[in-house]
């Protein structure tokens, strides 16, 4: 089972969804969010102007009397980017482009089919960078919810950036995209409309400019500890880009741009990150055991006996935690949980917080809900959930550089991002044929 941190467990199985989150969600996510505030899952440009657009084209339908929510815009707008992508592409596969696997190759490009759910992939790149978009300034509103945003002046300035320049049949890019939503416009196979709107196209130096002033300088929401922050972990992947063979890529060598206390939620982040993926290890092997045993039961005492190797690695992990002193409550008691030292008490605390798989029923182990009781399916890395999460990875390639082990996504994210703003954004992408759909 592939595991990455920030995303909930994969697949589902006859319905029910395998979500292991362990009751350690929100501690996950407000590690990630001190690794690198403000990204949430971008790691491409097009991300964050595809999003924007969304909102923007979402209120001048609106503004013209149509009933265009910004959701229904964005992944609308998403789904046709990516579609144009694939096909003039040939559907070869491109990191950057979804649904290979969903999306149909003939179809009529019609906006009331591209916004219907089900359409295009479950979990779209809007879903991974829509938490960034009032952090960076690009966007605002009263909450956070996509539907409630509103373009800023940094973020009509980023659509002037990246789409002014293309003006399919002489007109604006964004008034071809308001009249494609009132059912208006089917001339959507131009060159124009694919290179503004497909993932893989590069964006314009004017917007990859602004975009660098937005991670560098954020939006007026952000305090000032979260700049500065995002600020240090640009500078680290600078020093990567630039001199890779000298840079810092091990716990053992803070990078200078890095302080003390950003130091210390990551490295605390990553053990956490350990603990957890080294649990639902465990889990996992239970659940294989227990399928074998005699009426799907095993008591507390032979099931902790079957697993001592993953319970060895698991208080490894969750030790390796503690000794940090991170004041983290949540990841404190979590580690705390898997450092019991009887092997019973630290199963039975997994147990009590997954409760969906596997459940605790007196001294016994025994199935829950969504137990699965044939071998695990491979799972492609490349696999996604659709779990409702405010903080998703985005789809970034796995092997992009060297980086300490279970370091957040996010500085990973952040290294490729930096690579595309600099006008060399396929550096280190391989191809992928395969997507999840």
């Amino acid at each position: 089972m592939i595991i990455q941190w920030g995303l909930l467990g994969p697949a589902a199985l006859q319905g029910e969804r395998r979500t292991r989150s362990l009751g350690i969600l929100r501690a996950v996510r407000r590690f990630n969010e001190r690794a690198v505030p403000g990204i949430a899952g971008a790691w491409f440009g097009k991300q964050l102007a595809l999003a924007v657009l969304g909102v923007r084209v979402a209120e001048l339908a609106r503004a013209g009397g149509l009933n265009v929510r910004n959701i229904q815009c964005a992944n609308a707008i998403e789904a046709l980017g990516c579609w144009l992508g694939h096909d003039a592409s040939k559907w070869g596969g491109h990191p950057r482009l979804r649904g290979i696997n969903k999306l149909p190759r003939a179809h009529e490009l019609d906006y009331a089919t591209f916004r219907q759910p089900g359409f295009y992939v479950s979990q779209p790149m809007r879903m991974a960078v829509a938490q960034a978009l009032v952090p960076l300034g690009l966007a605002a509103g009263t909450s956070q919810r996509f539907n409630a945003l509103e373009t800023t002046a940094e973020g009509l300035a980023l659509l002037e950036g990246a789409f002014g320049s293309y003006r399919p049949y002489g007109g604006e890019l964004l008034a071809h995209l308001v009249r494609w939503t009132a059912g208006q416009e089917s001339r959507l196979r131009t060159d124009a409309v694919v290179k503004a709107l497909s993932p893989n196209e590069p964006l314009q130096p004017r917007a990859r400019a602004i975009l660098r002033a937005r991670l560098e300088l954020g939006g007026p929401q952000e305090s000032l500890d979260q700049k500065l922050r995002r600020r240090a972990a640009l500078e680290w992947t600078n020093q990567i880009i630039k001199a890779p063979e000298k840079a810092s890529r091990s716990w053992s060598d803070r990078p200078t741009s890095i302080t003390d206390a950003h130091w210390l939620d990551l490295v605390a982040g990553a053990h956490l990150s350990a603990t957890r993926d080294a649990a639902l290890a465990l889990l996992d092997a239970v659940e294989q055991r227990l399928a074998l045993a005699p009426g799907e039961r095993l008591t507390m005492v032979n099931a902790s006996q079957l697993v001592k190797a993953e319970l060895a690695v698991l208080r490894k992990h969750s030790g390796e935690f503690l000794a940090t002193k991170h004041m983290d409550r949540e990841a404190q008691l979590f580690c705390r949980e898997c450092s019991c030292d009887a092997p019973v008490d630290v199963l039975r605390n997994l147990l009590v917080r997954d409760g969906r798989v596997l459940r605790s029923v007196g001294s016994e182990v025994r199935p829950g809900s969504a137990f699965r009781r044939q071998p695990a399916p491979a799972i492609d890395d490349q696999e996604k959930t659709d779990a409702v999460a405010a903080d998703v990875e985005g789809g970034a390639p796995k092997d992009a550089g060297s980086w300490p082990p279970d370091l957040s996504y996010r500085v990973r994210n952040l290294y490729l991002l930096n690579i595309d703003l600099q006008g060399n954004g396929d550096a280190g992408l391989a191809p992928r044929s395969e997507d999840a759909a």
